[in-house]
C-alpha cells in the first residue's frame, strides 16, 4: 500500500492506495504549530481508526507547498513507518517534459496534478486547479507543460472583499442558486462564483485560440466543488488528481520498502 500526502496552504490531503485504487481518503486542516510528536499521534490514530497496520505501508510520498511543515511531518512519518518519505524535488522521476522559463518555480502540487492528468487523460490538456490560488495549467499537444495562469482563489477573493470593506458582512463560500442576486450576501457569492466561472471559460477560449486546437479540460482542487456543476459540460472533474499523480510518481521511481 502507498501513502500519498499533499500539503497545501490550507489543507493536507491524504490517500492510502492499494495499487491504483484509493482505499481511504482523508483531509486535515493545516496547523503550522504542530510538532513531530503531534503528527505522530495523528498518524497512529488514523491507522487505528481505519484498521491499517504500519506494515501495510510500503511507500510514502509527500508534496508540500508549506516548507515549515515538512521537517516535523517527515520525522513523524519516518518514526511511525520506518520508511524514508519521498519529497517531490529535483531529481525525482516524473516523466514530464517541462518547457517553462523557471522549472524550479513549479509547485510540488502542480507537478503531481500534471503527472496525474497526463497519465489518466493523455494530452493536450488544460488543468484547472482551484485551491488557495486558482491555477490553469497547459500540457500542449507535444505532451509538454508549457504555461500556467495564477489568480486569487475563490475563498481568497471572497475574504479579500469582505475583510477590506467595512460595511460588508462576513460570508461563507457557497454555490449560488442563480446569478439573479437580490441581497448583499447573494450578490457577493454570485459575483465571486460566476465571475470565476467566466474567468475560467474565458481563459480556456484564449488558450485554445492561440494554440489553434482544442484541449481536454480537467477540474480539480478543494474549491472545485463550488463550481463543478456550473462547468459540468466543459470539464472532467477529478477531485483526487494530485494524490493520484503522487501515486504515479511512486511507481515511476520504483520505491521499495
Amino acid at each position: 500500500m502507498n501513502l500519498c500526502i499533499d500539503v497545501g496552504n490550507t489543507t493536507i490531503g491524504v490517500a492510502f492506495f492499494n495499487e491504483e485504487a484509493i482505499a481511504k481518503r482523508l483531509t486535515y486542516t493545516v496547523n503550522l504549530k504542530k510538532t513531530s510528536d503531534e503528527y505522530e499521534s495523528v498518524i497512529n490514530r488514523t491507522l487505528k481508526e481505519n484498521d491499517f497496520d504500519v506494515n501495510d505501508i510500503h511507500n510514502i510520498i509527500l508534496s508540500s507547498v508549506v516548507p515549515s511543515i515538512n521537517d516535523p511531518l517527515i520525522i513523524a512519518l519516518r518514526d511511525v513507518f520506518g520508511i524514508e518519505p519521498m519529497l517531490i524535488a529535483p531529481g525525482i522521476k516524473t516523466g514530464l517534459m517541462i518547457h517553462v522559463d523557471n522549472p524550479s518555480e513549479i509547485g510540488n502540487d502542480l507537478i503531481a496534478d500534471l503527472v496525474g492528468a497526463k497519465e489518466k487523460h493523455g494530452y493536450p490538456l488544460l488543468i484547472i486547479d482551484l485551491g488557495t490560488a486558482s491555477k490553469i495549467l497547459l500540457i500542449d499537444k507535444s505532451g509538454a507543460f508549457t504555461s500556467c495562469l495564477i489568480v486569487p482563489g475563490l475563498a481568497l477573493s471572497l475574504n479579500s472583499l469582505t475583510n477590506n470593506a467595512a460595511l460588508l458582512p462576513e460570508i461563507s463560500l457557497k454555490t449560488p442558486k442563480s446569478i439573479m442576486a437580490r441581497n448583499t450576501v447573494d450578490a457577493i457569492t454570485a459575483g465571486v462564483i460566476y465571475g470565476h466561472v467566466d474567468l475560467i471559460n474565458g481563459a480556456i477560449k484564449r488558450y485554445e485560440k492561440e494554440l489553434g486546437y482544442k484541449c481536454k479540460h480537467i477540474l480539480t482542487g478543494g474549491s472545485a466543488i463550488y463550481i463543478k456543476d456550473l462547468l459540468k459540460d466543459e470539464v472532467i472533474y477529478e477531485p483526487n488528481l494530485c494524490l493520484e499523480g503522487l501515486n504515479s510518481i511512486i511507481k515511476r521511481n520504483e520505491v521499495k520498502k
